[in-house]
């Protein structure tokens, strides 16, 4: 009953093949400036689709200034979440946290999403942040946002943030990139704690032109499911897999 609630060698190459694909990318974003050596155009600043390095990295331009940037992932549970900003010479940043860079407080739990959600060619943002009760019952979140790109580098911000209600009756304990709905629109897996000993897989299907949509009790009935602490409900891997191609 669901509620709304190689070794020496390997590395190397790797990392050539993946210095030679954010050169590519940034030759083509490039490629839409004006010849007068102006500004960029906005056009520029999509022109190269974000691709992934792994099962955990998605290489794509996070911030609008048409340069890779890397966005790692590991274990695709959004908890553990860190971006490396993408410098001029094609190279990358040291690597900063997510929930650093959101502001997250003692005690909080920070989990993200990454994807272009509304398949417009920016990379955007779920972000939701919560203090664990400690207890069976649920806190809500004291931030749950859809951030639309591009984000300001400092705090990934955007001008047009909007509240998702992810986190208004439960606990959102990782966020995940899905494809339910099978288009080409991300949509969001949340394990969640629903409180009386419960936890939820709970859905968020993406509409066109608008992002992650509300709490939808047909979809949680069709995609959703329910499990306990000890035996959680089973969670997406690797979602980013059904949207995006491998760097080459």
């Amino acid at each position: 009953m669901f509620r709304k609630r190689s070794r020496l060698i390997a590395a190397p190459v790797a990392a050539v093949a993946l210095t030679l694909t954010v050169a590519g990318y940034q030759a083509s974003a490039a490629g839409s400036s004006g010849s007068d050596g102006g500004e960029r155009s906005g056009a520029a600043a999509r022109a190269a689709a974000a691709c992934l390095s792994g099962t955990t990295t998605l290489v794509g331009d996070l911030d609008g200034d048409g340069r890779a940037d890397k966005i790692s992932n590991p274990g695709h549970t959004g908890t553990k979440m860190t971006v490396q900003w993408g410098k001029a010479d094609g190279t990358f940043g040291s690597k900063q946290t997510v929930s650093k860079l959101l502001g997250k407080r003692a005690g909080e739990v920070a989990t993200a999403a990454v994807a272009d959600f509304q398949n417009d060619g920016k990379l955007d943002l779920v972000v939701n942040i919560v203090k664990p009760s400690g207890v069976d019952d649920p806190s809500s979140a004291r931030v749950a946002d859809y951030r639309p790109g591009p984000l300001k580098r400092s705090n990934l911000s955007s001008t047009r943030t909007r509240h998702l209600d992810i986190g208004d009756s439960s606990e959102v304990k990782e966020l995940r990139i899905a494809n339910y709905g099978g288009d080409a629109y991300p949509d969001l897996a949340l394990l969640s704690n629903a409180g009386d000993g419960v936890w939820e897989r709970n859905v968020r299907l993406t509409k066109a032109a608008s992002g992650p949509g509300k709490y939808n009790s047909d979809d949680e009935r069709k995609y959703g499911a329910w499990g306990t602490p000890a035996e959680p409900p089973s969670m997406p891997t690797s979602g980013w897999k059904h949207f995006y191609k491998p760097c080459s």
